[in-house]
């Protein structure tokens, strides 16, 4: 099966700021260095789960329409399709109408499913690739939101309007001027469509500026694993400690083992 990338994600799973607390890092000497490890890290956690974490758009090509009444697509976490084409053998591309199947985002992985009494196009296909399918996948856009206030209490409010989270989602919050204990990571109780409570904090100072919130999208195992990696390839830029790295792999294995998507 053919794939191309149409749309590429803007983000990645894991920010440069909350990477970079991880390590403990507070300089910016090496920003460009620790961002390069970390699409490292989140390629090779990708690759292991035969996935792709942030929300971008794909096209991915058949030989054939499938003998049963499904296509099955590829990278999990099918969030629409765009649309399905297929090529005849005089080389005139056609559209399929989504009046004859149905998006199954359901399934893991997603397919797209012949409706009822439907059948698959007869024309003679053509000989490379003449089935395409465009599709949007990933677990979210991990987008930042800037914070509006961050009140001095215990918890800690923020204020975003239209903020779109939900209770029990995990945050990453950083570069809160003035009440800087609200930066770091958070479960969140919503209180409105515009307002949410960082569970377990407390404010020290006012709001004075400033701040981002990304909501983890991706399931928190997989966004730990991402860590655990680029803090291997930090700390190990030369004589690496074999003991060391393999129980790092194990316990990276560990965590994404229940996400991993076989095909």
């Amino acid at each position: 099966m053919q794939r191309t990338i149409v749309t590429p994600p803007t983000y990645f799973a894991v920010s440069l700021d909350e990477i970079k607390d991880h390590l403990r890092v507070t300089h910016t000497d090496e920003d460009p260095y620790i961002q390069a490890l970390l699409m490292t890290a989140q390629g090779q956690v990708e690759s292991y789960l035969n996935r792709k974490l942030i929300t971008q758009t794909w096209k991915a090509f058949f030989d054939d329409w499938p003998d049963g009444d499904a296509i099955v697509l590829p990278f999990g976490q099918l969030q629409s399709v765009t649309n399905v084409k297929y090529t005849d053998s005089d080389g005139d591309q056609s559209t399929f109408s989504s009046d004859d199947y149905i998006v199954d985002t359901d399934s893991e992985p997603g397919r797209v499913v012949l409706g009822y009494n439907e059948s698959w196009p007869t024309a003679t296909l053509y000989p490379s690739n003449p089935i395409e399918v465009q599709f949007v996948c990933g677990y979210g856009a991990h987008t930042p939101q800037d914070v509006e206030a961050a009140s001095n209490e215990t918890p800690i409010v923020i204020t975003i309007t239209g903020h779109g989270y939900t209770s029990n989602d995990i945050v990453y919050v950083y570069d809160v001027g003035g009440n800087t204990t609200a930066d770091g990571i958070w479960a969140i109780e919503k209180v409105n469509d515009n307002t949410f409570k960082l569970l377990g904090s407390a404010g020290t100072a006012a709001h004075t500026s400033g701040g981002k919130v990304i909501k983890h999208d991706v399931p928190e195992p997989i966004v730990q694993a991402i860590k655990i990696l680029t803090a291997d390839l930090y700390e190990n830029r030369e004589t690496i400690l074999v003991g060391t790295i393999t129980s790092s792999l194990k316990t990276v294995k560990a965590l994404l083992g229940n996400y991993r998507l076989f095909t």
